[in-house]
């Protein structure tokens, strides 16, 4: 008799969204069964403060760069900011806040250059469900409604649903979100689901993202 040689394949995990109340919380996008990480915190009032000027005065913001990851890359994120932001009470505040966060993806993910998004918006900027082929991009909103997502689906429907689905669930304003995309390693077809949210008349978002720019 011949002998046969087999090998058991056997299905990735469905994957799950990881959320807590400290940053540690975003080092869980390294789990294969992740595809989703938030760390859910509260703004400085300043922050908060800064958002509340900004909002009245209708001032709009559009940053998009690209930052090094050296020594000198708070700076170089720090010139940036202040060169879009208006000159409101806690500007300092809010660029500490974002650099902070650009100094926590380099330290996650170690990329050679960072794209930085900061932008107020005013209606949807991709208001249908998708994912992206990308590592993971990191989400958060200093004002206005957050990104939405939708869970695992039980059932072996289509993943990117037609019609609005039963069950959507939205990062909340100020949380800090890691994305998963399809582009991680071997996470093609698992990356997270997700679209902007929907602006009602006279809300204003200041969406903040980053991404790999190797």
């Amino acid at each position: 008799m011949n002998a046969i040689s087999s090998a058991v394949f056997t299905e990735q995990p469905g994957r799950v969204a990881r959320i807590g109340d400290q940053p540690r919380v975003l080092g869980d996008i390294y789990q294969t069964d992740c595809n989703l990480a938030v760390w859910k915190r509260d703004l400085d009032k300043e922050v908060e403060h800064y958002m509340a000027q900004l909002a009245e005065s209708k001032r709009q913001v559009h940053l998009r760069c690209l930052v090094g990851t050296g020594e000198e890359m708070r700076e170089e994120t720090a010139t940036q900011l202040n060169r879009v932001l208006p000159a409101f009470a806690g500007k300092d505040e809010l660029i500490d806040n974002i650099c902070e966060l650009v100094e926590m993806y380099q330290c996650l993910f170690e990329p050679k250059q960072i794209g930085v998004r900061l932008a107020t918006l005013t209606r949807a900027m991709c208001p249908k469900f998708h994912v992206d082929f990308l590592p993971a991009r990191l989400v958060t909103c200093f004002s206005g409604a957050g990104t939405q997502w939708l869970p695992e689906p039980e059932n072996a429907g289509p993943r990117i649903p037609e019609a609005e689905p039963d069950r959507v669930e939205q990062i909340s304003t100020g949380d800090v979100a890691l994305l998963k995309g399809d582009g991680w390693f071997e996470n093609e077809g698992y990356g997270i689901v997700h679209r902007s949210p929907p602006v009602s008349d006279g809300e204003m978002r200041l969406f903040l993202s980053l991404d790999f720019a190797d």
